[in-house]
């Protein structure tokens, strides 16, 4: 990307998030609400720390190895992963950034979102709210998707995303012990000029109808591209 640099990342950034109408020098309102998806990285770290707080001492050193190459001269590290709240709250969702290839190439061709909870188990406002499903997401679309609102993306996955779900259980047994594996997954499903996914896995040692609540493992992901 031309004129970016780490420094200037971390300088803007220090201290965030930060107010719209205080922005670093150098930076305008139009960096401020262009997102992420199909955008440089620049302005997309802007955006999300405009939102967001998250620990650049993090960021910075992925930031760094970007651009480097494995030893068969591939690009090596294309995701960039943040741990992101919002101010005064104490959740934490995980944002991936993935970067376009070959490098140099900072534009953002994919995002990966894992929430605080899980947006399949939420039906009210109030439940999607808990989510943060509409701060990261209407974050990385930016002003692509400018009309965006709460109760249009909440109603888009309640009654788009969740009735496409496919799901599949696996029953694998070791001797006489069973090993249950469910997956559900949709797929990429048009929203905004974006494609949105979702892929949720729950994993337990015992039959399907028996999971041991504490040895439960799950895991939730939305793709955004």
């Amino acid at each position: 990307m031309r004129g970016f640099t780490v420094g200037a990342i971390v300088l803007a950034l220090a201290g965030f998030a930060a107010q719209a109408e205080n922005l670093p020098a150098g930076f305008t309102a139009e960096d401020a609400h262009a997102g992420c998806l199909h955008n440089e990285l620049r302005p997309c770290m802007i955006a999300l720390g405009l939102v967001f707080w998250f620990d650049m001492r993090l960021v910075t050193p992925q930031l760094a190895i970007r651009n480097e190459l494995d030893v068969n001269g591939q690009t090596a590290h294309r995701n960039v992963f943040l741990g992101v709240k919002l101010p005064n709250h104490n959740e934490t969702a995980q944002i991936v950034l993935t970067l376009g290839s070959p490098t140099p190439n900072d534009q953002v061709i994919r995002a990966e979102l894992h929430l605080p909870l899980d947006p399949h188990a939420a039906h009210t406002p109030s439940e999607y709210d808990k989510t943060l499903l509409y701060e990261t997401v209407s974050t990385l679309f930016g002003n692509k998707c400018p009309r965006l609102d709460r109760s249009t993306l909440y109603r888009f996955f309640e009654n788009s995303v969740k009735p496409r779900e496919h799901a599949k259980t696996e029953v694998t047994k070791y001797g006489i012990f069973n090993h249950t594996k469910q997956t559900m997954d949709t797929e990429k499903i048009p929203f905004c000029g974006f494609l949105i996914s979702t892929h949720g896995r729950k994993e337990w040692d015992g039959p399907p109808d028996h999971p041991a609540s504490s040895r439960v493992t799950t895991e939730y992901r939305i793709e955004l591209e």
